[in-house]
C-alpha cells in the first residue's frame, strides 16, 4: 500500500508594496466570484479592497494548485460562521487566511484536518494609557496569560507584543473550530513556553480549556520583527506534528500566476478603486 503524501502550505504576501495599476487591478478583480468582488467594493479604503482581495486570490491559487481544479471552475462559499469554504466538499483541501499589518497570510493543508490562521503587526494603536487598555480587555484572558503579558521583564514593546501574541493564538484556535469572538476567552487559557524568532518555527505552546490540556498543536512564527503569525492545527493521527513549515513570501507574479477571469474586466470598478483613499 502506497502511503499518500500530505502537503502543507504557508504563504505569505505584503500587500502594502503591491500598487496595481487600473489595468492591472481591473485583471485581478475579475479572477475572483462576482459577489465577491461587490463585497470588495464596499470597502471605503484601498489598502482594505487589496488586503482582502489577496486573501481571495491566495484561496484560489491553493486550490488550483494543490486540488488540481481549473481556476474558473473553482467556487466558494460560506458557512454558518461566514468562513470562505470550497463548494465541492468532496475534495480533502483545509486552509485559512488573515489579514493584518502589511500582510496577507494563507495555511493549506492537502489533508483532513481543522486549521485556523491569524497574523498580526506587533504594536499598539489604541489611544489610552496601555494600562488602562489592559484593563478594559482584562476579562478577554486568563490570570496566568497575563502574568506573561505584564511580566516586570518586559519593556512596554515586550508586553505589546505578548499581548498581540496570545490574541492572535486565541484567534487562530477560535477559527479553526469555526467560532469567533463571541466564545468566552477567559476559557482559553494559552501556556507559551519558547521566545520567538525570526525564521524559526516555535510549536511548544500548549493550550488549556478551563485547566484541561487540549491536544492542538500551534505553529507560531516571526514573519519580521513587526509580523506575527499563529497556526492553529488539530493535533490527532491523521494530523501528525508539523516540522519547519516556515511562510514563503510570494510576489505579484506568483499570486496572479494562472488566474482566469471569472467575468469581463470592469474597468469603472477599478477606477472607482484608485479614486479612494488609501487610509482613514
Amino acid at each position: 500500500m502506497v502511503k499518500k503524501m500530505f502537503q502543507t502550505i504557508r504563504w505569505a504576501f505584503n500587500w502594502k508594496e503591491w500598487n496595481p495599476n487600473e489595468k492591472d487591478f481591473a485583471h485581478a478583480i475579475s479572477c475572483i466570484q462576482l459577489e465577491e468582488k461587490e463585497r470588495l467594493g464596499r470597502f471605503m479604503f484601498r489598502k482594505d479592497v487589496r488586503a482582502s482581495l489577496v486573501g481571495r486570490l491566495m484561496m484560489r491559487k491553493f486550490v488550483n494548485e494543490y486540488g488540481h481544479i481549473p481556476y474558473n471552475n473553482i467556487v466558494f462559499t460560506r458557512d454558518i460562521h461566514n468562513k470562505p469554504v470550497l463548494k465541492d466538499l468532496s475534495l480533502t483541501l483545509n486552509f485559512n487566511i488573515s489579514h493584518h499589518g502589511d500582510y496577507t497570510v494563507l495555511a493549506g493543508e492537502t489533508r483532513n484536518v481543522k486549521l485556523g490562521i491569524d497574523v498580526i503587526k506587533l504594536e499598539y494603536t489604541g489611544g489610552k494609557q496601555l494600562s488602562e487598555f489592559f484593563r478594559i480587555m482584562s476579562r478577554n484572558f486568563t490570570s496566568s496569560e497575563w502574568n506573561e503579558i505584564k511580566n516586570s521583564n518586559l519593556d512596554e514593546l515586550g508586553q505589546i507584543s505578548m499581548f498581540c501574541r496570545h490574541w492572535a493564538l486565541k484567534e487562530s484556535y477560535l477559527k479553526a473550530i469555526g467560532k469567533g469572538i463571541v466564545t468566552d476567552l477567559g476559557e482559553i487559557d494559552f501556556k507559551t513556553n519558547s521566545l520567538l524568532i525570526e525564521n524559526s518555527i516555535v510549536t511548544d505552546t500548549i493550550l488549556y480549556i478551563n485547566g484541561i490540556k487540549q491536544q492542538w498543536l500551534f505553529e507560531e512564527t516571526l514573519l519580521n520583527s513587526q509580523h506575527y503569525v499563529a497556526v492553529a492545527l488539530q493535533e490527532n493521527e491523521s494530523a501528525p506534528r508539523s516540522q519547519n513549515n516556515l511562510f514563503r513570501t510570494i510576489n505579484s507574479d506568483e499570486l496572479l500566476a494562472n488566474t482566469v477571469p471569472m467575468f469581463p474586466q470592469d474597468f469603472e470598478y477599478a477606477q472607482n478603486y484608485l479614486r479612494k483613499e488609501e487610509y482613514p
